[in-house]
């Protein structure tokens, strides 16, 4: 009973044991296989970054809807890339900073050059910054490439609009800008160069003339102090005189006076009390 006790015992124990593990033969051909993959993980090669700026597309929003009927419209392009942006801030009357989904953005107008708005300021340059600004600050705009993603200086080259309004258009017909040619994206340069001379006969905008600022003269400061004049004694009033000490009447008459007027001493005799000596003549 004993016996048969253990054997019942040893039995449920072998049950609960995991099944023993089969060994592949050294010299199978799957064992070679897996003697030569290599024992460490080999990284997966990253790819490399893009030089241009990568625009994330707006899922389930489709390609925004553009009104090429308004003004200068007619002429952008209908099947290159269009993207919605928020323009959080004015940089200048032709550039813009946007945010496109999580990313920001430099935006620059396409066939456009505004007045320059760093030191010095150029002319126009606060109220074509000032007409971009009422425009498009803070307003969700819709980008259209045309041929370039990217300039130089990893700005983006797009064509802007503000709801009914082709802004590049716009700007340069109020006179806020010039058209400039930029190449590979020119298929709005000859309705620019119409917009700018529109704005160029109507004398608007950079095309006021520059003022011409006239010269302050301040005048030469005129010296009205006349310096006064060191007066030397002519004679010696603390003595008495004769016309014959004096070489003429004018010479006797001058001392007279100097002194009758300096110190109200009568250095010369008056014969007639009117003032006037040496009547007779000196010497």
């Amino acid at each position: 009973m004993k016996r048969l006790s253990a054997f019942l015992i040893l039995l449920a124990l072998t049950a609960c044991m995991p099944a023993p593990l089969t060994l592949v033969p050294v010299d199978t051909a799957v064992a070679l296989t897996m003697e030569a993959m290599p024992k460490t993980e080999t990284p997966i090669p990253e790819a490399p970054p893009s030089e241009t700026p990568i625009i994330p597309t707006q899922q389930g929003v489709g390609t925004p809807e553009i009104n090429f009927s308004i003004p200068g419209a007619g002429c952008v392009p209908k099947n290159t890339q269009r993207t919605k942006a928020l323009v959080t801030r004015i940089l200048d009357g032709s550039t813009i900073e946007v945010v496109i989904g999580y990313d920001i953005f430099q935006v620059r107008y396409i066939g456009m050059d505004a007045p320059n708005m760093v030191q010095p300021i150029e002319w126009q340059g606060p109220q074509a910054f000032a007409a971009n600004e009422r425009l498009v600050s803070g307003q969700i705009v819709t980008l259209i490439k045309d041929i370039s993603e990217s300039d130089p200086d990893g700005k983006l080259p797009r064509y802007v609009f503000a709801g009914n309004v082709f802004v590049n258009y716009d700007l340069i017909r109020q006179g806020f800008s010039q058209a400039v040619s930029t190449a590979p994206d020119v298929a709005c340069e000859s309705t620019f160069l119409a917009a700018q001379a529109e704005a160029k006969a109507g004398v608007i905008g950079v095309w006021i003339p520059t003022p011409t600022p006239t010269p302050t003269i301040t005048p030469t400061p005129t010296n009205t102090i006349v310096p006064t004049e060191t007066l030397r004694p002519i004679c010696n009033c603390d003595q008495h005189y004769t016309c014959k000490d004096f070489p003429s009447t004018s010479a006797a008459q001058a001392c007279y006076d100097y002194c009758r007027e300096t110190y109200n001493r009568l250095v010369l005799p008056d014969k007639n009390g009117n003032g006037r000596v040496c009547e007779g003549g000196a010497g």
